[in-house]
């Protein structure tokens, strides 16, 4: 109707999903960034950076203006970074990009191994998956769902109750969720898997800064809720 060449509506794509993302995790940038790297195969779209920039600040302004300014979490008071933990941050990065690559070979994983070579009626495999789901979420509830309100309770726990076996259950947790995210998605079951990321790197976070605490625990002022959120 407009006219516009196969680029432009490629860019005005990746501009409402910029939107979408900017508005609903309340994250301009984030949403925008999001935008031109995840929907490419290789490399980014950086044509469309800029239009993706400004329609997901006008998306969260909009969003801000309506509902008010707040942040999906909530962070304590007095919560600063120190430089010399920043290598803490780097060991995180290390370990988020490793799981990650799990991430995506366990996702593809279920879903060529398992759920297309069953010879079942098409409806019958995202029943499947959902089971599946459901046993894992007996007895870990804590993957059900988007999982923000426990990523919300991790933020806002101090050091005194961490120890090994809360280390252990979030790489559990994180673990348990990129299994979970398979069996919902490779099963033909509806979600994505952008929200769970969160709940994964939330828990891997809170893993990370755990242990580094509980062997450094006189180098470790920032609050656990600091690793969670990066």
């Amino acid at each position: 109707w407009l006219g516009l060449g196969m680029r432009d509506r490629r860019n005005l794509l990746l501009c409402g999903t910029a939107g979408g993302l900017g508005a609903i995790f309340l994250a301009p940038l984030g949403g925008a960034l999001t935008a031109v790297e995840v929907l490419y195969k290789e490399d980014i779209e950086s044509e469309a950076l800029i239009p993706c920039i400004i329609a997901s600040v006008t998306s969260y302004v909009t969003y801000g203006s309506i509902f008010g300014f707040t942040h999906i979490f909530s962070m304590p008071e007095g919560t600063h970074f120190v430089a010399g933990e920043l290598l803490i941050f780097m060991l995180l990065g290390v370990v988020c990009s490793g799981v990650g690559y799990l991430y995506v070979k366990i996702f593809y994983g279920i879903r060529d191994r398992i759920f297309r070579p069953l010879k079942c009626p098409f409806w019958l495999k995202p029943a499947m998956g959902g089971l599946a789901v459901g046993i894992m979420g007996f007895f870990f509830v804590e993957i059900l769902g988007g999982g923000l309100g426990y990523v919300q309770a991790v933020i806002s726990q101090s050091w005194d109750t961490m120890n090994w076996r809360a280390v252990g259950l979030f790489l559990a947790l994180a673990l348990l969720k990129i299994v979970a995210t398979g069996f919902t998605v490779s099963s033909g079951g509806s979600g994505g898997v952008f929200g769970p990321s969160l709940f994964i790197g939330a828990m891997l976070g809170a893993a990370v800064g755990g242990a580094a605490h509980l062997i450094f625990p006189e180098a470790i002022t920032s609050p656990p809720g600091a690793f969670v959120i990066v």
